[in-house]
């Protein structure tokens, strides 16, 4: 079976759209890609923080963990080459229904025609840049961008979450013309702390405490309205060839603007005022065998516990002296002509020496993760997959105990056009059962302990 990754994929999408003359440094013209993920929760009334928050902190994964029941992505790209050598390339990302920010009310949509009344993030510009390459004052394979991107992404196959990126808006130079690399680059990305609402608990003179949902402005400033803008400085040198594949680092140094204001308007005298984060990448066949792998290994403290290189304006809660280890390893083993396996593994280490505890865990938080995607061809048009995942937690003062463990299994027959792992579109119905070894755990307010869910997932990408 042919060896496909999810680079490989969107390259041949790219390529369909359209012929790339040899002369021709950027595809010339328009191009137009997408992605759509469509799920239905069959029989279930869910609350958001029902399905993905369990994904988002490794503690399961697959269909049934998805805030996204309706997500819908465009991307319009706009490549000129020029006479002169030098060429541009114009990117523009649009996203309708990504709920895993908070936002929206639920997953059964109508055609009633203000679903989305007062609900913020449900189509918003995600991507808006330019970028320049071979310009003549510049040295051949320079390029130079400015806007708002998505810098550098990677995200695991099963968990879906990322793990390096550098969201926001910014400006950087690239240079492709090293023997030793591919790619050496530098940027600067800037993101306001928070997302588009946050909740503040308001107490009245008379009657009990109660949530406010406040409009995003008000969130995450200072007492004058000013806001804590955070903002990446990124080096990061990719494509260097050894032990059999290819590495990738990045270096990250983060600030927060008006930290010391923000200490004291807070009350948080240990927020972290910079950060500093580290990564290195190994790209390589799947461990010896036919197929594909990617390890990534980062460090991170202080704005940068976030994973070490997963920047954007989710970074803006650490505390100085909270310490981020996180290592993952991820890949699509090639067994035989039908059968494939997908795996992850996860290790998350948050630790603060100085205060003894993060998030009010003592010695602070540990998680790990196994998932393992096995799938069968049974012919170009259906194959059998199935999501097996493990997990652990160890965060004293959680729970009863201070290590949780977690465990799901989901299994689909898939419709497609195309029965490779990675082959889309597709039409999944699936059968989901999650338990833990705490019994209280609460896998929605309906289900302690496990539960069982099906539905039906449709994906496609372009």
């Amino acid at each position: 079976m042919k060896k496909v990754s999810v680079i490989a994929a969107a390259v041949v999408g790219a390529l369909a759209s359209g012929a790339v003359m040899a002369e021709d440094k950027v595809q010339e013209g328009w191009q137009v890609n997408g992605y759509g993920h469509l799920l239905y929760n069959v029989g279930e009334s869910l609350q958001l923080n029902e399905t993905w928050e369990h994904r988002r902190d490794y503690r399961a994964a697959g269909a049934a963990f998805s805030g996204n029941p309706n997500q819908v992505e465009f991307t319009v790209t706009k490549g000129n080459n020029y006479e002169n050598g030098a060429w541009s390339k114009y990117v523009l990302k649009t996203e309708y229904g990504n709920n895993e920010g908070g936002n929206g009310r639920g997953f059964y949509g109508s055609s009633g025609g203000n679903d989305s009344h007062l609900s913020s993030g449900q189509l918003e510009f995600k991507e808006a840049y330019v970028e320049l390459g071979d310009l003549s004052m510049f040295a051949e394979g320079t390029s130079i961008w400015a806007g708002k991107r998505y810098l550098n992404r990677q995200a695991g196959i099963i968990t879906k979450e990322y793990w390096k990126q550098s969201s926001g808006l910014g400006a950087g130079v690239e240079y492709k013309g090293l023997d030793f690399a591919d790619n050496l680059g530098f940027a600067v990305v800037s993101a306001d702390p928070g997302d588009g609402y946050c909740v503040n608990t308001v107490t009245p003179d008379n009657g009990p405490d109660y949530d406010e949902t406040v409009n995003g402005k008000y969130c995450n400033t200072l007492d004058d309205g000013r806001s804590t803008t955070l903002t990446s400085l990124d080096l990061y040198l990719y494509g260097i060839k050894g032990l059999g594949g290819s590495f990738d680092f990045d270096l990250k140094y983060q600030v927060r603007a008006h930290s010391d204001q923000y200490r004291v308007d807070t009350n948080t005298p240990d927020a972290a005022e910079n950060g500093i984060g580290a990564g290195i990448t190994y790209s390589r066949d799947y461990y010896g065998f036919d197929g594909w792998s990617l390890t990534g290994v980062t460090y991170g403290k202080g704005i940068a516990a976030t994973k070490g290189t997963n920047f954007g304006n989710w970074n803006g809660g650490w505390a100085e002296d909270d310490v981020s280890l996180f290592l993952t390893s991820y890949g699509v083993a090639n067994i035989t002509e039908n059968v494939q396996l997908g795996s992850e593994i996860v290790y998350w280490n948050i630790d603060n020496n100085d205060r003894g505890q993060v998030w009010g865990a003592q010695d602070g938080v540990t998680r790990a993760f196994l998932g393992l995607t096995p799938t069968y061809r049974v012919s170009d048009n259906f194959r059998w997959e199935a999501v097996l995942t493990a997990a652990s937690e160890t965060a004293k003062g959680w729970r009863t105990d201070d290590t949780t463990y977690f465990y799901s299994a989901t299994l689909a027959p898939v419709f497609t056009v195309n029965a490779d792992y990675w082959g889309r579109p597709q039409i999944k119905p699936y059968i989901a059962y999650m338990s833990s070894s705490d019994d209280s755990y609460g896998w929605s307010q309906s289900s302690k302990g496990s539960d069982t869910r099906f539905g039906i997932e449709a994906e496609i990408w372009f």
